[in-house]
C-alpha cells in the first residue's frame, strides 16, 4: 500500500511540475440525471421513414451498430441513454489576460446568457464482459456537418476499439443533431427520425454545447444513479475526448478554454481541425483568436491532420512537446471510402439521411484507419504520465501548396506503405462534384505503368513488406494492421 501511495504521489508531483493538473476529480462540473437504457420507438413505421424498403423500423438508436457482424463477433453491447440537467454557457474572463493565439484562455460561466434546461443523449458501446474492458473510454463529439449526428471517428478506429476492449461513447452535443435545422423543413435529426423515441429531447442551442459535453463525461466518470457504462464493474483508467472536422474545431476551443475549468478528460484526440477553434457562443464577443494553438500546460493532445486539412491547419502548426503531438497522414482524406461506408453499414436500419454524393473522382482509398487505430491506442498509453507517441515530419507545404513527387503523392508526413510502394495515387484533395466531395480526397491511376516500378510480384511484395515493417517499427502501425496490409498485398495481382 505504501508503494502504491508513493507512486501516486510521484505521478501527481510530476504533473504539477509540468503545469498539468491530474484529472482525478471534477467537482466543478454538474452531474446530469441519466435515464435508460432507452428502448422502443415508432415501430412499425416512422414519418421519415427510416429502415429498409419494406418500411419496417426495428427500434434502435440512431447511429446504431448492434446489427453489424464485427460488433457482434467482438461480444459487445450497445445501449443508449438520455441525460438531462441545466447547462451553462461560457464567456471570456475579463479579469484574466486577453485571449491570444497561444490558446492559454481563461473562461468563466456567462454573465449574460442564462443557464438553460436540456435533455440530450449518449450512445454507449462496450465489451459485454467487464473483464474485457481495457479501462479507457473514448467520448466522441458527434459531427453534425450533414445536419444529423454522425460518428466519423468511430468509423475509422472501430477495429482497434473492438479488439482491445475500449468503451466508446457518442454524445449529441449540438442542436443540429437533436432537432435539425428548422429552416430546411423536414429533416433526419433525432427528433424527426424517430419522434417517439427522441420526443423527450430538448436542446437549448449551441451556446451550451461545451457544458453538455462536459456533463456527459461527468456522468461517465462519476455516475449518480444510473451508470451509462452499465455497472461499476467497468473500472475507468482514463477518459479520452475526441472529435473530427467541425467537432475538432469545437474540441480545440474546449481544450483551451473549458477543460481547465471542467478537468474531466485525461487526453484529447483532435482529428482534422482547421487553424482556429469555434466560438464560445453566437454573436459579438463569442469568437476566438485565429490561429488557435493548443495550450501546453494541461492534459495530452494528439492532433491528427489528414492531407485534406494540411493547408487549412498550417497556420496552427506548433512544435511537438511533452503534451502535444501532431500527426499528418500523407495521402489521407478527411472522409475516405472506408469511413463513408461506415455511415450506411447497418444491415437492418440503413439510414437514408446521409446525403448522397456524386463525385468526379473515386474517393480516397488509403488506409487512414490504420493510423487512427494507432493514434487512439497511443493516446491511451500516453495519458497519466505514460509513453509519448512517436513523431514524424509534417507534410511538405511551400507557400500554401502541398509538394508532391513525380507520381503525385505528397512529400513527407506519416507515410502508409501504399505511399512509398504505390499502386495508385492517393490524394487528400482534388475531388469535385457535390459539395461534400471536397472532403473525400481522390484515388487516381499512377502516371506510369506498374511494370516500370516493380518487375514482378515478388519485388513488389518485398518492398511493400519492408515499408510496412518500417512504419510498424516507428510506432505508427499496429501489428494486426501491419499483418493485414501485408496479407492483402500478397493476395494482390500487382504488377
Amino acid at each position: 500500500m505504501k508503494e502504491k501511495l508513493l507512486c501516486v504521489s510521484v505521478l501527481v508531483m510530476t504533473l504539477l511540475i509540468a503545469g498539468i493538473a491530474p484529472t482525478t476529480t471534477s467537482a466543478a462540473e454538474a452531474n446530469p440525471a441519466v435515464t435508460g437504457p432507452i428502448t422502443g420507438g415508432c415501430s412499425p413505421s416512422c414519418p421519415s421513414p427510416p429502415g429498409p424498403p419494406n418500411g419496417i423500423h426495428v427500434p434502435e438508436a440512431f447511429l446504431g451498430v448492434s446489427n453489424q457482424a464485427p460488433f457482434q463477433a467482438a461480444d459487445c453491447t450497445e445501449e443508449e441513454y438520455f441525460f438531462s440537467g441545466t447547462a451553462t454557457a461560457f464567456e471570456r474572463d475579463p479579469a484574466a489576460p486577453a485571449w491570444d493565439s497561444t490558446g492559454t484562455w481563461t473562461a468563466r460561466p456567462s454573465t449574460t446568457i442564462a443557464p438553460a434546461a436540456y435533455e440530450s443523449r449518449m450512445l454507449v458501446r462496450r465489451p459485454t464482459d467487464p473483464t474485457k474492458f481495457n479501462g479507457y473510454v473514448v467520448v466522441e463529439w458527434l459531427n453534425v456537418t450533414a445536419q444529423i449526428d454522425l460518428a466519423p471517428d468511430y468509423g475509422y478506429y472501430q477495429t482497434e476499439l473492438l479488439r482491445d476492449g475500449f468503451i466508446w461513447v457518442g454524445v449529441s452535443a449540438q442542436a443540429l443533431g437533436v432537432k435539425g435545422n428548422l429552416l430546411l423543413g423536414a429533416n433526419f435529426a433525432l427528433k424527426s427520425w424517430d419522434p417517439v423515441r427522441y420526443g423527450p429531447l430538448l436542446h437549448p442551442g449551441d451556446n451550451y454545447c461545451y457544458d453538455l459535453y462536459s456533463q456527459a463525461a461527468q456522468a461517465i466518470r462519476h455516475p449518480v444513479g444510473i451508470n451509462p457504462l452499465g455497472s461499476s464493474a467497468y473500472v475507468i483508467k482514463g477518459i479520452l475526448a475526441d472529435g473530427e472536422s467541425q467537432s475538432a474545431a469545437r474540441m480545440t476551443t474546449y481544450f483551451d478554454a473549458i477543460q481547465p475549468l471542467a478537468q474531466i478528460f485525461d487526453g484529447f484526440l483532435i482529428h482534422s481541425r482547421g487553424a482556429a477553434g469555434t466560438g464560445l457562443f453566437a454573436g459579438p464577443g463569442g469568437s476566438v483568436p485565429s490561429p488557435s494553438f493548443l495550450r501546453t500546460d494541461q492534459q495530452p493532445a494528439l492532433v491528427f491532420e489528414t492531407e485534406t486539412d494540411t493547408v487549412g491547419h498550417f497556420a496552427a502548426r506548433q512544435p511537438n512537446s511533452a503534451t502535444y503531438r501532431l500527426w499528418e497522414g500523407t495521402g489521407t482524406a478527411r472522409v475516405d471510402s472506408y469511413d463513408l461506408a461506415s455511415f450506411t453499414s447497418d444491415p437492418v436500419n440503413p439510414e437514408p439521411s446521409y446525403p448522397a454524393n456524386s463525385c468526379t473522382f473515386e474517393d480516397n482509398t488509403a488506409h487512414e484507419r490504420y493510423l487512427m487505430n494507432a493514434a487512439v491506442l497511443h493516446l491511451s498509453q500516453w495519458i497519466n504520465g505514460g509513453t509519448l507517441p512517436p513523431t514524424a515530419p509534417p507534410i511538405d507545404v511551400v507557400s500554401g501548396v502541398i509538394q508532391r513527387d513525380s507520381l503525385g503523392i505528397a512529400l513527407d508526413g506519416i507515410r502508409l506503405p501504399e505511399m512509398d510502394v504505390p499502386t495508385l495515387t492517393q490524394q487528400g484533395v482534388g475531388n469535385t462534384g457535390t459539395p461534400f466531395c471536397i472532403l473525400f480526397g481522390r484515388t487516381l491511376p499512377l502516371p506510369v505503368s506498374l511494370d516500370s516500378l516493380y518487375t514482378n510480384h515478388g519485388k513488389y511484395l518485398s518492398k511493400f513488406a519492408h515499408a510496412t515493417n518500417d512504419l510498424e517499427t516507428a510506432g505508427f502501425l499496429l501489428d494486426p494492421d501491419a499483418e493485414e496490409a501485408k496479407t492483402d498485398a500478397g493476395a494482390s495481382d500487382v504488377p
